[in-house]
């Protein structure tokens, strides 16, 4: 997830690039083996791939849902425009039926693909089960750290408890690997089915409980413990390395996402501006265009004219539906509102964080970043997951 202009690097916290990597090594010398996890990282190169594959497929079908719907209603309302171009001619019966019949077919397709969900349903679900994985990644990536930093500060300036911690690690993602990315069909009902309370299942998240956003609920004793005597130092290298890449990264993605410049597709504040100011002026150039026709017609005879303002009316009308029916499908409101709370959290967890007295209670107060970003993904799954392209 995340882009503060079109340079903006996403998820540089698991150090995809290169660039990122050297910049790590030298900045944190003695905990780099900690951040810098190859088979996470090639995994997740791979999801997220696949993921921003799958979500354009979506997408896509979604538009051509609604644009075949738009197609399929402004089929009549635009005839008489036709025969307007068309001057005096009259239009061959057979033309008019084939229009006719584009329509229906239209219709049918919009129906199938919107309503019936045939391939949008199919891609979204690949884009949010890919999207869930990838999530994990970040997290278990991040997890793993606060719940290992005691042993990552002993291994610092240890070259063998180092390769040691490079091995349990590699046990562990591997059993992360299977038991989740695996089934990650299965694990995805988890996030989004919620029971006849209307509670999320499975992984529901309570307010008083620290310990629900834990991938492995046995990371959370690992957490407290206390560091040995002379481990204070390396513990702080472990604390800067993860407020300068993990904290810092979050930050700066809700600053982008909750700005209104840069793509269309990344910020829900823009696709509100725009997609809501297209529709007011359709509408209002709808009224405007129905009101000429209607004192056109008082003033003088009908004439075909009259009509063909009439459909212009109705068909500024229906495109206008049409901008609403693409502002429900991206509803960047929610997203708006999603990205603003979790904007919250992480501002709290920042302060939480530089207000804490020692690395140790930095990196337990970390957690409360670890928990919103936990928070915050089930809010993504569960909204994208009822998302439709319906006119």
């Amino acid at each position: 997830m995340k882009r503060a202009s079109e340079t903006f690097r996403f998820n540089d916290e698991l150090l995809l690039a290169q660039e990122d990597r050297d910049l790590a090594a030298r900045s944190f010398p003695d905990v780099f083996f900690a951040l810098d996890h190859p088979a996470l990282r090639a995994d997740f190169v791979r999801l997220d791939r696949e993921a921003r594959q799958a979500k354009a497929r979506s997408r896509a079908f979604g538009l051509a849902a609604i644009g075949l719907a738009l197609a399929s209603l402004l089929t009549f309302p635009l005839e008489p425009v036709v025969r307007i171009f068309l001057g005096d001619a009259m239009p061959d019966p057979g033309v008019l039926r084939a229009l006719a019949f584009a329509g229906a077919a239209s219709g049918v397709l919009a129906i199938v693909f919107g309503n019936l969900g045939l391939g949008f349903g199919a891609s979204k679900r690949d884009w949010l089960y890919r999207r869930l994985s990838c999530e994990r990644l970040r997290q278990w990536h991040a997890q793993y750290q606060l719940a290992t930093a005691i042993d990552i500060a002993a291994a610092s300036a240890d070259p063998e408890r180092r390769k040691a911690y490079e091995q349990e690690r590699g046990v562990a993602y591997e059993r992360f690997r299977r038991s989740f990315l695996g089934q990650v069909s299965s694990e995805f009902s988890k996030y989004t089915q919620r029971n006849a309370a209307g509670r999320i299942s499975g992984r529901a998240l309570s307010a008083s409980d620290m310990r629900a956003f834990w991938i492995d609920p046995s990371w959370a004793d690992l957490a407290r413990r206390k560091p040995q005597e002379g481990e204070g130092q390396a513990l702080e290298k472990v604390r800067s390395a993860y407020t300068s890449i993990r904290l810092q990264g979050q930050v700066q993605y809700t600053n982008y996402v909750l700005s209104d410049s840069g793509r269309f597709w990344s910020h829900p504040a823009r696709q509100i501006r725009l997609l809501t100011g297209a529709s007011y002026t359709l509408v209002v150039l709808a009224f405007l265009v129905n009101f000429g026709a209607t004192i056109l017609a008082i003033t003088r005879p009908p004439t075909p004219v009259d009509m063909a303002l009439v459909s212009v009316a109705m068909a500024l009308a229906l495109l206008a539906v049409g901008a609403r029916a693409l502002q429900e499908g991206l509803h960047p409101q929610q997203e708006l509102n999603r990205m603003e709370n979790y904007a919250i959290a992480v501002a709290h967890a920042q302060q939480e964080i530089q207000s804490a007295k020692g690395p140790r209670e930095a990196l337990l107060a970390a957690q409360l970043l670890e928990r919103a970003s936990t928070e915050e993904m089930l809010d993504f799954l569960i909204t994208n997951d009822r998302a439709r392209f319906v006119l």
